[in-house]
């Protein structure tokens, strides 16, 4: 890591979360008193008052999936649908304290996202400063700061890519186990780490019994979960219930609206395409190990037959950044790339204030 990548990584990092922070403040602080004219507009007014910034955040925080982890952080799992959700975050919650769940998550996953962007530059090389940008400013990059597992999750990915293109096949096995215990999208890093190994030859070829630790961290929670539930798939069966199952016939369906409910469609089949077409560019390259990874990471939730969140999940799919910022070589992309995101990222969060439902998800 260069001093150069480092001051990148810290530039993006404060520009993005000024953005994200400094919109969800001035939200605070907008007063709704009566509606006027004809009762058609609401007449509002800004007050700086620093007493309502905290409960603001705090709010925020406590949106979606995140009433599920401060659950789970305080009562553990039982029969609910709350064993849809991976355990470590959670966990780490738990230790951190859940009675200031919201404001100890945002921390938390800020400081995991500030990881995610160094690892992300070390392993871009000389694209690191573009891909670092385009990930802080990607459109729904602020669940990167919200406490869920996408900052958590994409700093373990990042961790495990980078101790297996070092030839560190110990800390690629604790750090792909981590994540396999954070999401299930964890178990896509298996066959990277091991096309990783095979590429570069590394001897003695026992080093690769290390990879076997990446499917622990999932192992370990099917077995608890069969021991509470007696179902050690009941994060699959969960799914299934929010009507998750595997079928691909309903995506066409869900294409003839601009949105639906929980669904900003359109941005989450672009989300989908991206994703899509980064993964086949980099098997075409015969990239392998990005290919393979960036395709199941779209492939996985799509075969649900949902393209609920697919934009959400991008931002957590770190070679697609990678992709973006070699894209990004040329000014004129550069440029594109960085202005639609940023006018996305901006609108986004000021739904996101709102609590406008697309945003949420």
């Amino acid at each position: 890591m260069t001093r150069r990548l480092a001051l990148d990584a810290l530039l993006a990092f404060v520009l993005s979360r000024a953005l994200f922070f400094g919109l969800v403040i001035a939200g605070s602080q907008i007063e709704f008193m009566h509606k006027a004219y004809d009762n058609s507009v609401w007449e509002t007014r800004i007050v700086f008052n620093p007493g309502r910034i905290r409960p603001e955040i705090e709010r925020l925080a406590m949106v979606g999936d995140s009433w599920a982890y401060r659950t789970i952080a305080e009562k553990g799992y039982d029969r609910s649908d709350r064993v849809a959700f991976f355990p470590l975050f959670p966990l780490l919650m738990r230790f951190a304290g859940p009675n200031d769940f919201p404001l100890a998550g945002v921390i938390l996953s800020s400081v995991a996202f500030a990881i995610a962007l160094l690892l992300l530059g070390a392993i871009a090389g000389e694209d690191g400063g573009r891909a670092m940008f385009y990930l802080a400013f990607f459109p729904t990059s602020y669940f990167l700061s919200l406490p869920v597992t996408e900052a958590l999750f994409l700093a373990l990915a990042l961790g495990a890519t980078l101790f297996g293109l070092r030839g560190r096949w110990i800390g690629a096995g604790v750090m792909g186990g981590l994540a396999t215990a954070t999401r299930v999208t964890g178990i896509l890093l298996l066959p990277l780490l091991l096309i990783i190994f095979l590429q570069r030859n590394d001897k003695p070829r026992a080093r690769m019994a290390w990879l076997a630790l990446v499917p622990c961290g999932l192992l370990a929670f099917m077995g608890h979960l069969y021991r509470v539930t007696g179902d050690a798939l009941a994060f699959v069966h969960a799914e299934a219930s929010w009507g998750r199952t595997f079928s691909w016939r309903p995506i066409a369906a869900q294409l003839h609206t601009f949105s639906q409910p929980w669904n900003f469609v359109v941005l989450n089949a672009a989300a989908a395409l991206l994703l899509i077409v980064a993964g086949l560019h980099f098997l075409l390259r015969r990239e392998w190990a990005f290919g393979i990874y960036t395709l199941g990471a779209a492939l996985l939730p799509l075969s649900s037959g949902s393209l609920q969140s697919m934009a959400r999940y991008a931002v957590a799919v770190f070679p697609l950044f990678l992709w973006l910022a070699a894209r990004g070589r040329k000014p004129v992309w550069d440029r594109v790339i960085l202005a639609i995101s940023i006018v996305l990222f901006g609108w986004l969060t000021a739904l996101l204030t709102l609590r406008v439902d697309i945003a949420l998800a």
